[in-house]
This record gives C-alpha cells, sequence and structure tokens, in this order.
C-alpha cells in the first residue's frame, strides 16, 4: 500500500483530527510509547508493539518520531535492522515510504494543513513534507 493510503485508513478508522493525536493513535493501535536514553545517532525504535524515543527531545520532534515509528508499524512488518552496507537500498525506500506516511498523516487526508504549526513538526522537516505533497 502506499504512504497516503495507509495514512488515510488511518483517518477513516480512528476519527483523526487536526493536530494528530499522536500518543492516542498509538494507544488505539495497541503501541506503547516510551522515552529511552539512546545513546548516539538512535532518536527513535520500535520493536514489537513498542516506540521508544530519544528522552529530551522537542515536542515537535517526539510528534515527528512518533509518527514515523508508526508509519514503520503500519507498512513495514516486523523489525528492521541494516547491518550491512550492501541494504541501504532497502533501507532508503522504507525510510522514503516513512517519511510520505508521516507527511499525509500530519498533514491530514486532503494534505490542506502542510505548515510547520499546523502539523507542529520541526522546521527542518518542512522540506520532507513538500517534497512528498508535490509527489501525490
Amino acid at each position: 500500500m502506499r504512504a497516503r493510503e495507509v495514512s488515510a485508513a488511518l483517518w477513516d478508522q480512528y476519527g483523526l483530527d487536526l493536530p494528530v493525536d499522536l500518543k492516542g493513535l498509538a494507544e488505539a493501535l495497541g503501541i506503547e510509547v516510551v522515552s529511552f536514553p539512546f545513546n548516539g545517532r538512535i532518536r527513535e525504535i520500535i520493536i514489537g508493539r513498542t516506540i521508544g524515543v530519544r528522552r529530551g527531545v522537542s515536542r515537535r520532534w517526539f510528534r515527528w518520531y512518533v509518527a514515523h515509528a508508526i508509519g514503520h508499524h503500519q507498512m513495514h512488518v516486523g523489525t528492521s535492522f541494516y547491518l550491512q552496507g550492501w541494504q541501504w537500498v532497502a533501507q532508503v525506500k522504507a525510510e522514503r515510504q516513512t517519511e510520505d506516511f508521516v507527511t499525509c498523516l500530519l498533514s491530514g487526508p486532503d494534505g490542506l494543513h502542510s505548515t510547520v504549526a499546523e502539523m507542529a513538526i520541526p522546521e527542518e522537516k518542512l522540506l520532507v513534507v513538500k517534497r512528498a505533497l508535490q509527489d501525490s
């Protein structure tokens, strides 16, 4: 399924509204969201039905990471770690799909609510959002 279709299905099934209540959505999906003291490059991870988000991130980054993990949970069954250099192609495709999912989930089913303030996302992710909305 495409990212927009998966996102729209969540909007329909759970009657979402803007800004999307990501903790409530995670709970409805049976996913626990926890804060975790990650070090290094890890900011979020989903294992089974638990999303771990790095402690101390801003609210906007927290929202992005939770939406990102929900996207992987909805579109990419299982947990994936890319340990070998040759696996980058699968990783890039999954990450692009997930970033598109986050955009569709947070901007609404019509994609009309795409400002940083409306989606409550980091400013740095606005280009990702604009690209995803142009491609859909």
